[in-house]
């Protein structure tokens, strides 16, 4: 049957950086306590190339530029999503397509999760605003969450009031839940910038990589081997969580290491 405008009009908005799935540590749960159903989502970037902020320890390790190396594929998919948030429509876009997905039956009687950023990160300020503007299009009704890591501090910074209290509303909420992301190689600029996000955004868990956890106060230690085992990152409560670096290669420690000794 031949499709109507308005199809094909809804078909030209779909857009390609919405990956209806998670990677092998994003996995699908159900609470035995709640019978709440949760199903992961995702949406990436370049992996460094849209981390602007992305620390020499980060550059030492990144998990997400391992695919770049050994899948063709994964590379040029995520130079198409860095293309598609470029679109005029993108908010559109992808809120139609967010929506959309979340009828299907794989979403319908579940929250989706979308974790924003599985590689990449908010590379300008434009593009953060997009993402606030997308967030913004849902309510708790939705069971819609968005879930990122950031380096980008000063983009938030760069917010004005009106979207700050935005932001503060959904992550209240629940809608938007923001880690910070450091390192032990995070720079003195990065560490500044890192205080004021957490008083302007009290909400606001702070991820931790690093080589040993008791060398860092925390709230909580994650082995980052299952994203549903526990759901603290899933929670906005201001939480110090450290993350101990593990799935890394021997050359690639050595860097990181050579970085952190550079930064002390």
């Amino acid at each position: 049957m031949k499709k109507t405008l308005k199809a094909m009009r809804e078909d030209k908005l779909h857009t390609s950086a919405f990956i209806p799935h998670g990677n092998g540590k994003l996995i699908d749960y159900d609470n035995p306590e709640t019978g709440e159903r949760f199903r992961y989502a995702q949406i990436n970037t370049r992996a460094l190339q849209d981390c602007p902020f992305a620390s020499e320890g980060c550059k030492a390790i990144c998990y997400a530029t391992k695919g770049n190396h050994i899948f063709k594929s994964v590379k040029e998919s995520r130079q198409r999503s860095y293309e598609e948030t470029k679109r005029s429509d993108y908010v559109e876009a992808m809120t139609y397509t967010i929506r959309t997905e979340k009828e299907s039956s794989r979403f319908r009687n579940a929250t989706m999760l979308v974790r924003v950023h599985e590689s990449g990160d908010f590379y300008s300020i434009q593009y953060l605003r997009k993402n606030l503007r997308i967030w913004a299009s849902f309510t708790l009704s939705d069971n819609v969450q968005f879930k990122f890591y950031t380096k980008s501090f000063p983009f938030f910074l760069m917010l004005t009031e009106e979207e700050k209290n935005l932001l503060r509303y959904l992550m209240y909420a629940g809608i938007v839940v923001m880690n910070l992301s450091l390192d032990d190689t995070t720079s003195k600029e990065q560490w500044k910038a890192y205080h004021r996000m957490r008083k302007e955004f009290p909400n606001a868990n702070t991820y931790y990589a690093t080589e040993k956890a008791n060398d860092v106060e925390h709230d909580n230690v994650c082995d980052c081997a299952n994203c549903a085992k526990c759901g603290v990152c899933n929670n906005g409560t201001g939480s110090i969580t450290v993350v101990v670096i593990h799935s890394a290669s021997n050359a690639d420690m050595d860097k990181y290491r050579k970085a952190k000794n550079e930064r002390a």
